[in-house]
């Protein structure tokens, strides 16, 4: 049992699911007990908020994140009047998450704009402004609004987060919006550091940021997960995106083919292994600060491996009404 529960147990519809298993899915993971649902916008596969709109309608309690939308790609009145629609359809269950977009697609569709973290910054406040019911005028380097106000805002604006792992993106998270999604990879220790820049950057009066986390999972006998876990990481360190999570547990290569992970950088990085060892792995996660940690299952069995966590280690992270009270 972990020594500090976590809030919120999430999981992830993996982004090379078929969208049209998305409701089935969406109603097994409320059955299952998990607390949210997030959903991938990656290019060019599934929109996230046609996703999220999916599985909002097909569930009735479960809680649906959208990790992420691409500031540059949106223009921010427009999915200001998106998200608050479906904020006043599904009040109070719905968290967007907006970050850069993976730089490579971001050019190849000429939306890579010159002033990255300006732009997201802007998008970023713009839209949570105009979800509060604002009249908003902007006149920056990405964002220009004249005299713009939604006209029916919703009565619980959704949850608006910074999705990035580069420390100027995570004090920009503090900042401008009012959390943090990482991505895989980012182990307890990062997690640590990134809530500290986050909180150090936040306005006193401000609501501190919610940490939001996406976590590799694998539950199996020790060495399988580990050796399943393989594959994700040498894919992780080769794609280059992310060299802080990567510096931050000593990884300077990809780990050898067809040999599993140490224990060690199980542990740093995942939710991998037996029942105890993936409870236990939550519980450092849960310490280190995370809100919400969302489980991003490997391999083909996916839906089978959340059905695991769900039976066997779920109620033993749980937070307890005793315990939230």
């Amino acid at each position: 049992m972990p020594s500090r529960p976590v809030q919120s147990i999430g999981l992830v519809f993996p982004a090379h699911a078929p969208a049209e298993d998305l409701p089935a899915f969406a109603a097994r993971a409320e059955a299952h007990g998990y607390d949210e649902l997030w959903v991938i916008e990656d290019c060019f596969l599934s929109g996230g908020l046609t996703l999220a709109t999916a599985a909002l309608a097909a569930t009735e309690r479960i809680h649906v994140g959208v990790g992420l939308l691409p500031a540059a790609v949106r223009n921010a009145a427009i999915v200001a009047m998106e998200i608050g629609t479906l904020g006043r359809m599904f009040p109070g269950r719905l968290t967007v998450a907006f970050g850069h977009g993976v730089e490579s697609w971001m050019t190849q569709i000429d939306a890579r704009p010159a002033k990255r973290l300006a732009a997201l910054s802007e998008v970023v406040a713009a839209v949570r402004r105009l979800l509060a019911g604002e009249m908003v005028d902007a006149a920056g380097s990405f964002v220009t609004l004249r005299s713009v106000a939604l006209e029916n805002p919703p009565a619980v604006p959704p949850t608006i987060l910074v999705g990035t792992a580069g420390p100027r993106g995570i004090a920009l998270a503090g900042r401008r919006a009012q959390g943090l999604l990482l991505p895989e990879g980012c182990g307890p220790r990062f997690v640590a550091d990134a809530k500290e820049i986050a909180e150090a950057a936040a306005e006193t009066s401000a609501a501190p940021p919610r940490i939001v986390a996406y976590a590799w999972l694998r539950i199996d006998d020790d060495e399988p997960a580990r050796l399943a876990l393989t594959d994700a990481v040498s894919h992780w360190v080769n794609s280059g995106l992310f060299p802080g999570p990567v510096r931050a547990v000593g990884v300077d290569a990809p780990p050898q083919a067809e040999r599993p992970v140490s224990r060690a950088l199980a542990d740093e990085l995942s939710v991998v292994g037996s029942a105890d060892q993936c409870g236990q792995a939550v519980g450092r996660f849960a310490g280190a600060g995370v809100d919400s940690l969302v489980l991003a299952a490997i391999g083909s069995d996916y839906a089978e491996q959340y059905e695991r966590f769900a039976d066997q280690v779920l109620p033993t992270v749980r937070v307890q009404p005793s315990a939230a009270a």
